[in-house]
């Protein structure tokens, strides 16, 4: 006896869907237009953001908030550089190395134990002469105050010149700060010739943080690379949080509302997850994903400052100093919050790494090197190669049983057409985020998934021709056992 499920077979499936798999592979291997790596990253930071009130919670809950950034911006480059003021030598960027030793005996004096500097110095300038005191201050910071400063290596420590080596050998450990071939991932270590595995900034700023006495229980990161099916180069995935609340109000920037169980908070999370949070009617931005003050907060003295520094202990803290200037143009784009300076970058996989530890989250996949047999150096990606047609094949067959379970209880009712598209549309969705949550449970992010819910469209043709499928093997059915049948969802009757 007939059944609907006859044409359900794998290869059956490839036969009548051969055009769109091809159309498929198409689209993600050659790219065009760049369509393919532009949509895969709108989905990727679309589920970014919605699982960043998650990720914030989480964060706070397991007292992995311990980073604060210190931001240099013009506004307190004039203000701390005037002449009623006197805190900087230097009234523009760069600041003199002078500057650099009054901000880091400030946070020092604040009550910060790991400082990190996400700025890079190449080599000593000739006509500052401070460049002496700064490296005889931070060798006594380090020695007899416990003071640990993890200081920027830029991409390469090679690209330091000699004159600035005895600045970097008074830093506690140097990290890099730019890279390449690692995506939108966040890299752990680096392989450079002659100086062997070379952590990135955050990195180096967590080891050394927790060799400290008074740290937070830390993970080892030498067993991340024990995890099976990474592509390489290896990196981490970067969960990011929601505009923090504890922010200086030198930023003017606007914060999530703090009852996060209210409607506010539930339409702030709609809007972040829509991608709408940029500038709000007044001009305000949302405010960055964490705590952050500025240089002119550092010198602030009572009663007109922000509680910032006040309101928690600082010592378990961490505080990473970048630069917002314009003339930097050191800014990315996140998933959250728009146009962010570069510091936030590391500050953000700092706090990745003191929630997770080595079970950071680390995107999935399998990956064949034609080297290995002889041949020109090519990665193929079989992870994507052999997911395509099983996830289609996998939604299809869900596609069909439900359509079968309707016929087979006489659920006869009219169907809209456009209903019947939108009932296609949210399975195939649905589907595909439950798989996504799946492997978020085991901390990985599946890449190659979201290039595959980048082919949607191709997903919707597929179930459509599917369906006119299932429907002409019911009506070979019912012309065999010469029965009148309401042929199809959403048509009339055939007579």
């Amino acid at each position: 006896m007939q059944t609907l499920h006859a044409g359900t077979s794998l290869a059956g499936m490839i036969r009548r869907h051969w055009a769109l798999l091809v159309v498929g592979y198409f689209l993600v291997f050659a790219d065009p237009f760049g369509i393919s790596s532009r949509s895969t990253q709108a989905i990727s930071d679309g589920f970014d953001r919605l699982f960043s009130p998650f990720y914030d919670q989480a964060v706070t809950t397991s007292g992995a908030d311990l980073v604060d950034v210190i931001l240099i911006d013009d506004a307190s480059i004039r203000r701390l550089s005037h002449e009623e003021n006197g805190y900087l030598s230097a009234n523009d960027w760069p600041l003199a190395y002078s500057d650099h030793l009054v901000l880091i005996d400030a946070l020092r004096r604040l009550g910060y134990g790991t400082i990190i500097l996400d700025i890079t110095f190449y080599r000593a300038r000739q006509l500052d002469d401070s460049f002496p005191l700064l490296v005889a201050r931070l060798q006594y910071f380090r020695e007899h105050t416990g003071l640990v400063l993890v200081m920027s290596a830029g991409e390469h420590p090679g690209h330091l010149e000699p004159s600035i080596q005895p600045l970097i050998a008074a830093a506690s450990d140097i990290g890099l700060v730019g890279w390449s071939g690692y995506g939108s991932h966040y890299p752990i270590r680096r392989a450079l010739p002659e100086y062997g595995e070379v952590p990135t900034l955050a990195v180096a700023g967590y080891e050394i943080y927790c060799q400290q006495p008074r740290s937070r229980p830390c993970g080892d990161l030498s067993k991340a690379a024990e995890a099976w099916m990474v592509p390489r180069p290896p990196g981490m995935h970067l969960s990011w949080g929601m505009p923090a609340q504890r922010i200086t109000s030198t930023l003017d920037c606007r914060t999530t509302p703090e009852n996060n169980g209210g409607f506010s908070s539930l339409w702030h999370w709609a809007r972040n997850i829509l991608r709408a949070e940029s500038v709000s009617n007044n001009g305000a931005k949302p405010c960055p994903p964490v705590p952050t003050a500025t240089l002119r907060d550092v010198f602030c003295l009572a009663p007109n400052c922000d509680d910032f520094f006040t309101e928690m202990p600082l010592h378990n803290r961490i505080a990473i100093v970048g630069v917002s200037l314009p003339s930097a143009r050191d800014l990315f784009n996140p998933p959250i919050a728009g146009q962010l300076p570069g510091v936030y970058l590391h500050a953000e996989a700092l706090r990745n790494l003191l929630h997770y530890g080595a079970d950071y989250l680390k995107p999935i996949g399998v990956e064949w090197n034609l080297a290995g047999i002889g041949l020109p150096g090519w990665t193929i990606p079989v992870d994507l190669l052999l997911s395509w047609p099983l996830i289609l094949f996998l939604i299809l067959m869900l596609a069909r049983w439900v359509l079968a379970w309707r016929w087979r209880d006489e659920r006869r009712a009219e169907w809209p057409e456009l209903a019947v598209e939108l009932a296609e549309l949210i399975i195939i969705v649905l589907s595909l985020c439950v798989l996504y949550s799946v492997l978020l449970l085991f901390h990985r992010t599946p890449g190659f998934l979201a290039e595959l819910i980048g082919l949607t469209p191709l997903l919707l043709i597929a179930v459509r021709k599917e369906r006119k499928e299932m429907e002409n093997e019911r009506k070979a059915m019912a012309l065999a056992a010469c029965t009148a049948v309401q042929f199809g969802l959403g048509r009339g009757s055939v007579h």
